[in-house]
């Protein structure tokens, strides 16, 4: 029934298997699984539907979509199961809570109140513009920890973009954490590509039975 769905998820499943890790190519197999035996489900289901006598062709075409609308519940189960999105906050979460060797030093303080005191006279418009390369690609920690050693009370950044450059952070000192959470990332992105197709198909063959 999902060949296209099938076809191009197997192509992603044998990519995976040569660019990522043992582990997660493993997982995006077990995913690949999980679709064949979706596939298998509508299959059985459509066929019982075909061999029905009693049933017409616009009972059929109810049927079909009955089929198709209870894969696709059991596709939104699949994907909870699956996906890696709550794994992906925990990492992040303790990579930025995991305690890192610090130059507390007195020099180290000066510096980065000389660049908070550069920073001030800047819109958070401003310093995102100037700087906003730097500080997501990690490359200046002292401007980065100059922004997240600001006194409480007068944030030089929106909350949300200081959660975020302190993972930049934690990412830059603690490396194979970060590497960590990056194949996490893909794994996660990949098995979304891959329900999103089936999804895909799903869709497009209910429309089909609601045109008929």
């Amino acid at each position: 029934m999902m060949k296209d769905a099938i076809s191009k998820t197997r192509l992603i499943l044998e990519d995976a298997q040569q660019k990522l890790p043992v582990e997660a190519a493993v997982a995006i197999e077990q995913v690949y699984g999980d679709i064949e035996h979706l596939n298998n489900f509508i299959k059985a289901e459509t066929q019982a539907i075909e061999a029905d006598e009693v049933l017409n062709e616009e009972a059929k075409s109810t049927a079909r979509r009955k089929v198709l609308e209870q894969a696709g519940r059991k596709l939104e189960v699949l994907k909870q199961k699956r996906i890696y999105s709550d794994l992906i906050k925990k990492l992040e979460a303790k990579i930025t809570d995991a305690p890192v060797d610090e130059d507390q030093s007195l020099l180290k303080f000066m510096r980065e109140r000389e660049v908070r005191d550069r920073l001030v006279g800047m819109t958070k418009s401003q310093i995102l513009s100037h700087f906003r390369d730097s500080l997501f690609d990690g490359s200046n920690l002292l401007l980065i920890d100059a922004i997240l050693n600001t006194p409480p009370g007068f944030d030089l950044l929106p909350q949300d973009i200081l959660n975020k450059l302190r993972v930049v952070r934690a990412k830059r000192i603690n490396p194979e954490m970060a590497s960590e959470i990056e194949i996490v990332r893909k794994l996660n992105a990949t098995i979304l590509q891959m329900l999103s197709l089936v999804k895909n198909e799903l869709d497009s063959l209910r429309k089909k039975e609601l045109l008929r």
